[in-house]
């Protein structure tokens, strides 16, 4: 009888793929519960970096990182060079934030950073004769429209997420 199987032979087949089969369902679920473990981790870690990036963008709002830097007796070198420092440092604190947004969210933080030290240093030298509480109340005047759009940015990929 050459040709077909023993009933010793179709049991095997039988238990191999019960086998193999418990084996892939077995490590699907295995994967699926990995994957929820991640998003469980990963998901409390996005949200804060969502709200650590909007903190950073008003910390930096000319008028609040005036408020924060600004010392009475302070000379216009110093003020000049704190609030500059100060957004530097801020983004510092902040650059694991990275890890949990889009590359185009990053962008625009690097983007509105660079806008304000810019804006900052062209204040400056468009006001060569003003003493430091002058630049202090030129500097709180102005406004970074890179701040909202990027905030505006921020929210909708939040809101996507």
């Amino acid at each position: 009888m050459t040709g077909i199987l023993s009933t010793s032979s179709w049991i095997l087949i039988i238990v191999g793929i019960v086998v193999f089969g418990g084996i892939l369902i077995f490590g699907k679920k295995k994967k699926i519960n990995k994957d929820v473990e991640v998003s469980e981790t990963v998901a409390p870690l996005k949200i804060q970096a969502f709200e650590r990036l909007v903190l950073y963008l008003e910390r930096i709002r000319f008028s609040v990182l005036v408020k924060r830097v600004f010392m009475p007796g302070m000379s216009r070198n110093d003020l000049q060079f704190s609030l500059i420092q100060s957004i530097q440092d801020e983004l510092e604190h902040n650059l694991a934030q990275r890890l949990y947004v889009s590359e185009d969210i990053w962008m625009m933080i690097i983007m509105t950073k660079d806008e304000a030290l810019k804006n900052i240093n062209e204040a400056f030298g468009a006001n060569p004769d003003a003493d430091a509480p002058a630049m202090a109340q030129i500097i709180a005047s102005m406004s970074n429209t890179y701040i909202d759009r990027t905030v505006i940015a921020i929210k909708k990929e939040f809101n996507e997420f």
